[in-house]
Order: structure tokens, then C-alpha cells, then sequence
């Protein structure tokens, strides 16, 4: 006699009430669609670096953390999560699926591939992550761990030195090796 209750898969959250691990979601809109098929978007902030906004929409790819010139506050990502509201066409595809160990891991190592410079070493900082928040759906301590685990396997990429003062560590992305 088999059980129903083995085979239950877990219910899946609602777009419209939930928290990607590793954020604090301050505000949400919903997308020129409507509240039957419309996709959410999100307006959040990280754990632990609540000074800094990022805007991310459920429905599409839309994921931005700043203007031109500086990170966004929280009303700068209310009104760019409400523009872009109110011209996204996608439908509700539900919570995003969380990833992997192994492919959070290599968002992060692209991002800072990303931000590598052909001649001189440069700062890696956790705000840096801060627009991949809901795709990685990981905390910050997960992400500094996962920049250390890059730093031991990838020291022509990425470093970790103590930082002075206050302790902590530094993280700084290498430039491209010339050959």
C-alpha cells in the first residue's frame, strides 16, 4: 500500500509573498498584466548591506542595482521597479528554481570575471553581488565563503588577504595574465 503523503512534492511559494534567501524584499509590483498572470517584481536589499537596492523581476530577466552614477536607494529602485512594472509584457513564471552549490558558485566566478581588468587589480566587494541576489538565493556568508573557495582554486583570478583595519578580509580580482 503506497502513501499519498510520500509522493507530495512541497507547495511552491507564491511570487507575491516570497523572500529569496539572503534578502530583506521591501516592496513588490505587479507587471501591466495584472494580478491573475502578471509577474511580479521585486524591491530588495541584502541581509546585511541594507544601505544599498536592487530591482528584480520574476517574470523576466530584468535584474539592475544602480544607476549611471551611484547604487540605488530605496526610493531610486521603487520607482525603477515601478517603470518597469508598467511596461513588462511577461507572465508569471512563479518563484525561480534555487540553484546548486556548484552553479551559485559559478554566477559568482562570472561576475568577477566580469569585472576584470586588463592591466591593474581591482576590489571585489559584496554590493557587487547585490543584483544577483535572487538568482543566487544565497546569504552573504555563503558568498564570502564561496569568493574564498574561488581565491584558493583560482589565485590568477581572485585573491584574499587580511584587510587592516577591523580585520575582515579583501578580496581583489587579478588582472588578465599576459603571456
Amino acid at each position: 500500500m503506497s502513501s499519498g503523503l510520500l509522493n507530495r512534492r512541497p507547495t511552491a511559494p507564491a511570487p507575491e509573498t516570497w523572500t529569496p534567501e539572503g534578502t530583506i524584499v521591501l516592496q513588490r509590483y505587479r507587471n501591466a498584466l495584472g494580478p491573475a498572470e502578471g509577474a511580479i517584481v521585486l524591491v530588495y536589499t541584502a541581509d546585511t548591506l541594507r544601505s544599498r537596492y536592487a530591482v528584480a523581476c520574476l517574470g523576466c530577466s530584468y535584474r539592475e542595482a544602480g544607476t549611471g552614477s551611484g547604487w540605488f536607494t530605496e526610493n531610486d529602485a521603487g520607482r525603477d521597479a515601478n517603470a518597469h512594472a508598467t511596461h513588462c509584457r511577461a507572465l508569471n513564471r512563479g518563484v525561480p528554481e534555487r540553484p546548486d552549490a556548484d552553479t551559485a558558485e559559478a554566477l559568482i566566478r562570472a561576475q568577477v570575471e566580469n569585472t576584470r581588468d586588463p592591466v591593474k587589480a581591482g576590489p571585489v566587494h559584496l554590493g557587487d553581488f547585490h543584483g544577483l541576489r535572487v538568482d543566487l538565493q544565497r546569504t552573504t556568508d555563503w558568498i564570502k565563503h564561496a569568493l574564498f573557495r574561488i581565491a584558493q582554486s583560482q589565485p590568477d583570478l581572485l585573491t584574499a588577504t587580511p584587510a587592516s583595519p577591523g580585520g575582515g578580509t579583501r578580496f581583489d580580482v587579478q588582472p588578465y595574465s599576459v603571456a
